[in-house]
Protein backbone atom coordinates (compact mmCIF):
# COMPACT_ATOMS: atom_id res chain seq x y z
CA UNK A 1 0.00 0.00 0.00
CA UNK A 2 1.10 3.39 -0.66
CA UNK A 3 2.00 5.58 1.81
CA UNK A 4 0.64 9.25 1.70
CA UNK A 5 2.72 11.85 3.19
CA UNK A 6 0.55 14.96 4.51
CA UNK A 7 1.00 17.83 2.69
CA UNK A 8 1.92 20.01 5.54
CA UNK A 9 4.69 18.34 6.42
CA UNK A 10 5.98 17.98 2.94
CA UNK A 11 5.77 21.47 2.62
CA UNK A 12 7.46 22.24 6.37
CA UNK A 13 10.24 20.04 4.65
CA UNK A 14 10.42 22.10 1.81
CA UNK A 15 10.96 25.34 3.85
CA UNK A 16 13.27 23.46 6.07
CA UNK A 17 15.60 22.77 2.79
CA UNK A 18 15.22 26.13 1.81
CA UNK A 19 16.05 28.10 4.94
CA UNK A 20 18.80 25.31 5.31
CA UNK A 21 20.22 26.61 1.89
CA UNK A 22 19.76 30.52 2.86
CA UNK A 23 21.40 29.98 6.13
CA UNK A 24 23.00 26.59 5.91
CA UNK A 25 26.68 25.73 7.19
CA UNK A 26 28.34 29.08 7.88
CA UNK A 27 31.38 30.33 9.83
CA UNK A 28 31.70 31.82 12.94
CA UNK A 29 32.98 35.51 12.86
CA UNK A 30 34.33 34.83 15.97
CA UNK A 31 35.62 31.46 17.16
CA UNK A 32 35.60 30.21 12.93
CA UNK A 33 34.39 27.48 13.51
CA UNK A 34 31.76 25.91 11.19
CA UNK A 35 28.31 25.52 12.84
CA UNK A 36 24.91 24.93 11.51
CA UNK A 37 22.78 28.64 11.34
CA UNK A 38 19.36 28.89 9.63
CA UNK A 39 19.17 31.98 9.25
CA UNK A 40 21.77 33.92 7.03
CA UNK A 41 23.48 37.32 8.14
CA UNK A 42 20.92 39.24 5.71
CA UNK A 43 18.15 38.16 7.15
CA UNK A 44 19.54 37.79 10.53
CA UNK A 45 20.38 41.67 9.97
CA UNK A 46 16.62 41.78 8.37
CA UNK A 47 15.16 40.84 11.41
CA UNK A 48 16.78 43.37 13.96
CA UNK A 49 16.00 46.30 11.55
CA UNK A 50 12.16 45.25 11.84
CA UNK A 51 11.79 44.22 15.03
CA UNK A 52 13.90 47.23 16.29
CA UNK A 53 10.86 50.05 16.45
CA UNK A 54 8.58 47.77 18.52
CA UNK A 55 11.30 47.16 20.93
CA UNK A 56 12.20 50.68 21.32
CA UNK A 57 8.69 51.06 21.76
CA UNK A 58 8.48 48.64 24.77
CA UNK A 59 10.92 50.56 26.53
CA UNK A 60 9.69 54.27 26.70
CA UNK A 61 11.65 55.28 23.77
CA UNK A 62 14.54 56.91 23.03
CA UNK A 63 15.93 59.53 25.61
CA UNK A 64 14.66 62.56 24.30
CA UNK A 65 17.79 64.14 23.88
CA UNK A 66 20.77 64.26 21.12
CA UNK A 67 23.77 64.53 23.12
CA UNK A 68 22.95 61.78 25.30
CA UNK A 69 22.11 59.53 21.79
CA UNK A 70 25.05 60.86 20.61
CA UNK A 71 27.12 60.38 23.44
CA UNK A 72 26.11 56.61 23.52
CA UNK A 73 26.38 55.86 19.73
CA UNK A 74 29.89 57.22 19.21
CA UNK A 75 31.18 55.01 22.05
CA UNK A 76 28.91 52.06 20.76
CA UNK A 77 30.22 52.99 17.33
CA UNK A 78 33.86 52.86 18.49
CA UNK A 79 33.84 49.50 19.75
CA UNK A 80 31.70 48.53 16.33
CA UNK A 81 34.80 49.40 14.36
CA UNK A 82 37.10 47.46 15.92
CA UNK A 83 34.80 44.22 16.06
CA UNK A 84 34.77 40.69 14.40
CA UNK A 85 31.64 41.67 12.74
CA UNK A 86 32.67 45.39 11.58
CA UNK A 87 31.14 44.77 8.55
CA UNK A 88 27.63 45.33 9.98
CA UNK A 89 25.81 48.71 10.24
CA UNK A 90 25.01 48.99 14.00
CA UNK A 91 22.85 51.30 15.94
CA UNK A 92 23.21 52.06 20.02
CA UNK A 93 20.05 53.74 21.20
CA UNK A 94 19.44 54.62 25.07
CA UNK A 95 15.99 54.17 25.96
CA UNK A 96 14.61 55.22 28.44
CA UNK A 97 13.50 52.87 31.18
CA UNK A 98 14.31 52.72 34.52
CA UNK A 99 14.35 49.00 35.10
CA UNK A 100 18.45 48.31 34.89
CA UNK A 101 18.95 46.56 31.28
CA UNK A 102 21.00 46.22 28.03
CA UNK A 103 19.75 44.02 25.14
CA UNK A 104 21.34 43.25 21.27
CA UNK A 105 19.06 41.92 18.72
CA UNK A 106 20.22 39.95 15.91
CA UNK A 107 22.55 42.12 13.27
CA UNK A 108 23.53 45.16 15.26
CA UNK A 109 20.66 46.68 17.59
CA UNK A 110 21.80 47.53 20.55
CA UNK A 111 19.99 49.26 23.37
CA UNK A 112 20.63 50.41 26.65
CA UNK A 113 18.30 51.46 29.49
CA UNK A 114 18.78 54.65 31.24
CA UNK A 115 18.17 52.92 34.55
CA UNK A 116 22.08 50.66 33.95
CA UNK A 117 23.66 53.93 32.54
CA UNK A 118 22.68 55.44 36.38
CA UNK A 119 23.95 52.86 37.76
CA UNK A 120 27.54 53.09 36.45
CA UNK A 121 30.30 55.42 37.75
CA UNK A 122 32.57 56.01 34.76
CA UNK A 123 32.70 55.70 31.25
CA UNK A 124 34.70 52.47 30.60
CA UNK A 125 31.74 50.94 32.15
CA UNK A 126 29.72 52.04 30.12
CA UNK A 127 32.15 50.32 27.61
CA UNK A 128 31.59 47.45 28.60
CA UNK A 129 28.26 46.97 28.77
CA UNK A 130 27.76 48.02 25.18
CA UNK A 131 31.27 45.90 24.71
CA UNK A 132 29.34 43.16 25.86
CA UNK A 133 26.14 43.19 23.81
CA UNK A 134 28.29 43.40 20.88
CA UNK A 135 29.97 40.84 21.96
CA UNK A 136 26.44 38.39 21.48
CA UNK A 137 25.94 40.12 17.97
CA UNK A 138 29.36 38.96 16.89
CA UNK A 139 28.62 35.90 17.88
CA UNK A 140 25.64 35.14 16.93
CA UNK A 141 24.32 34.24 20.07
CA UNK A 142 20.78 35.58 19.86
CA UNK A 143 20.16 33.98 16.75
CA UNK A 144 21.44 30.23 18.00
CA UNK A 145 19.56 31.57 21.02
CA UNK A 146 16.74 31.44 19.13
CA UNK A 147 17.30 28.11 17.01
CA UNK A 148 17.81 26.78 20.26
CA UNK A 149 14.52 27.84 22.17
CA UNK A 150 11.73 28.91 19.41
CA UNK A 151 12.21 25.38 17.34
CA UNK A 152 12.88 24.89 13.60
CA UNK A 153 9.41 25.44 12.17
CA UNK A 154 9.22 29.29 13.22
CA UNK A 155 12.94 29.31 12.53
CA UNK A 156 12.09 28.15 9.04
CA UNK A 157 8.94 30.92 8.91
CA UNK A 158 10.83 33.97 9.43
CA UNK A 159 13.86 32.70 7.35
CA UNK A 160 11.44 31.83 3.88
CA UNK A 161 9.66 35.22 5.17
CA UNK A 162 12.70 36.99 4.54
CA UNK A 163 14.77 35.33 2.14
CA UNK A 164 15.50 37.62 -0.85
CA UNK A 165 14.02 40.50 0.65
CA UNK A 166 15.07 43.17 2.44
CA UNK A 167 12.96 43.27 5.57
CA UNK A 168 11.56 40.93 7.19
CA UNK A 169 7.51 39.74 6.75
CA UNK A 170 4.77 40.40 9.32
CA UNK A 171 5.27 38.50 12.52
CA UNK A 172 9.07 38.64 12.50
CA UNK A 173 8.77 41.72 15.01
CA UNK A 174 7.14 39.95 17.33
CA UNK A 175 9.06 36.66 17.16
CA UNK A 176 12.32 39.14 17.70
CA UNK A 177 10.41 41.18 20.17
CA UNK A 178 10.73 38.38 22.37
CA UNK A 179 14.26 38.18 22.47
CA UNK A 180 13.76 40.55 26.20
CA UNK A 181 12.75 37.03 27.71
CA UNK A 182 15.61 34.64 26.17
CA UNK A 183 17.77 34.17 28.19
CA UNK A 184 21.73 33.84 27.42
CA UNK A 185 23.58 30.74 29.19
CA UNK A 186 26.53 31.17 30.98
CA UNK A 187 29.04 30.51 27.98
CA UNK A 188 27.27 32.50 25.98
CA UNK A 189 27.92 35.46 29.21
CA UNK A 190 31.32 34.34 29.64
CA UNK A 191 32.49 34.37 25.82
CA UNK A 192 30.47 38.00 25.46
CA UNK A 193 32.70 39.28 28.54
CA UNK A 194 35.89 38.10 26.86
CA UNK A 195 34.40 39.66 23.47
CA UNK A 196 33.62 42.65 25.82
CA UNK A 197 36.90 43.37 26.99
CA UNK A 198 38.91 42.42 23.85
CA UNK A 199 37.23 45.59 21.77
CA UNK A 200 37.31 47.64 24.96
CA UNK A 201 40.84 47.43 24.27
CA UNK A 202 41.34 48.32 21.11
CA UNK A 203 39.29 50.66 21.04
CA UNK A 204 41.23 52.53 24.08
CA UNK A 205 39.52 51.33 26.81
CA UNK A 206 40.90 50.14 30.14
CA UNK A 207 39.37 46.70 30.38
CA UNK A 208 39.34 46.65 34.22
CA UNK A 209 36.15 48.49 33.31
CA UNK A 210 34.02 45.19 32.63
CA UNK A 211 35.25 44.34 36.16
CA UNK A 212 34.14 47.30 37.57
CA UNK A 213 30.48 46.55 36.05
CA UNK A 214 30.09 43.22 36.89
CA UNK A 215 31.09 43.60 40.52
CA UNK A 216 28.49 46.87 40.98
CA UNK A 217 25.95 44.64 39.49
CA UNK A 218 26.58 41.76 41.81
CA UNK A 219 26.71 44.26 44.50
CA UNK A 220 23.63 45.73 44.17
CA UNK A 221 21.48 42.38 43.41
CA UNK A 222 22.68 40.89 46.18
CA UNK A 223 21.53 44.06 48.65
CA UNK A 224 18.36 44.86 46.05
CA UNK A 225 17.31 41.42 44.39
CA UNK A 226 14.34 42.97 42.57
CA UNK A 227 15.51 45.68 41.10
CA UNK A 228 18.15 43.67 38.54
CA UNK A 229 15.96 40.69 38.53
CA UNK A 230 14.87 41.49 34.96
CA UNK A 231 18.54 41.95 33.89
CA UNK A 232 19.85 38.18 35.71
CA UNK A 233 16.73 36.49 33.88
CA UNK A 234 18.38 37.06 30.56
CA UNK A 235 22.16 37.90 31.87
CA UNK A 236 23.25 35.69 34.26
CA UNK A 237 25.64 36.44 36.47
CA UNK A 238 27.42 35.06 39.46
CA UNK A 239 30.52 35.55 41.51
CA UNK A 240 32.45 33.01 39.15
CA UNK A 241 31.73 35.31 36.18
CA UNK A 242 33.38 38.32 37.59
CA UNK A 243 36.26 35.69 38.85
CA UNK A 244 36.59 34.69 34.98
CA UNK A 245 36.16 38.40 33.59
CA UNK A 246 39.32 39.15 36.45
CA UNK A 247 41.29 36.12 34.90
CA UNK A 248 41.24 37.86 31.25
CA UNK A 249 42.07 40.95 32.30
CA UNK A 250 45.02 40.22 34.24
CA UNK A 251 46.00 37.41 31.80
CA UNK A 252 45.54 39.35 28.66
CA UNK A 253 46.01 42.74 29.54
CA UNK A 254 48.91 42.95 32.68
CA UNK A 255 49.81 46.38 31.53
CA UNK A 256 46.47 47.52 32.49
CA UNK A 257 45.66 48.34 36.25
CA UNK A 258 42.40 49.16 37.49
CA UNK A 259 43.66 51.77 40.29
CA UNK A 260 44.37 53.83 36.66
CA UNK A 261 41.63 56.90 36.45
CA UNK A 262 39.38 56.88 34.06
CA UNK A 263 41.02 59.56 31.66
CA UNK A 264 37.06 60.32 30.18
CA UNK A 265 35.17 60.27 33.61
CA UNK A 266 34.54 64.15 33.49
CA UNK A 267 33.21 63.72 30.24
CA UNK A 268 30.68 60.99 31.30
CA UNK A 269 29.80 62.61 35.00
CA UNK A 270 28.33 65.62 32.65
CA UNK A 271 26.75 63.05 30.44
CA UNK A 272 25.21 61.30 33.53
CA UNK A 273 24.47 64.37 35.11
CA UNK A 274 22.38 65.14 31.89
CA UNK A 275 20.85 61.72 31.80
CA UNK A 276 19.04 62.22 35.24
CA UNK A 277 17.62 65.99 34.45
CA UNK A 278 16.64 64.72 31.07
CA UNK A 279 15.00 61.26 32.86
CA UNK A 280 13.32 61.89 36.33
CA UNK A 281 13.06 58.92 38.79
CA UNK A 282 16.11 57.32 38.11
CA UNK A 283 18.78 55.99 40.59
CA UNK A 284 21.16 58.79 41.64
Amino acid sequence: MKRHVPYTRVAAAGLLAAALLAGGCSTNPVTGETELMLISEKQEVAMGLEAAPQFEKEFGGRVPNAELQEYVQGIGQALAGVSDRNNLKYDFVLVTSKVPNAFALPGGQIFLTAGLMSLMQNERELAAVLGHELGHVCARHNVKGMQRQMGTSVLVEVASSVAGVGKAGKGVAKVVGSMVTLKYSRDDEYQADSLGVKYMALAGYNPWGMVELLDILLGLHDKEPSSLQEMFQTHPLSTKRVAEATEIVQTEYPEARRTDPDPKAARFERMRGLLLRTTPGLRR
